[in-house]
């Protein structure tokens, strides 16, 4: 019964975790580009283009790097 209920908090920390950390991304970048923007909503989405570029770009660097070192 104890280890159910450690299983069930752990879990329950990781998605919290994942709420949190995904509300940063979004939120972060996002008031960023509002306030840098001053109400120009093109430069505000190009800012967040760019975000979601880079971001991207990092995932698929992080995994390609992860692959070659398994190799």
């Amino acid at each position: 019964m104890l280890e159910l209920i450690k299983e069930t908090l752990g879990e329950l920390a990781w998605g919290v975790l994942a709420i949190i950390v995904f509300l940063w991304w979004i939120g972060g970048p996002g008031m960023s580009a509002f306030i840098w923007s001053d109400g120009d909503r093109g430069f505000a989405l190009q800012f967040l283009a760019a975000w979601a570029a880079v971001t991207a770009l990092c995932l698929a660097a992080s995994r390609l790097i992860r692959r070659a070192r398994r190799s």
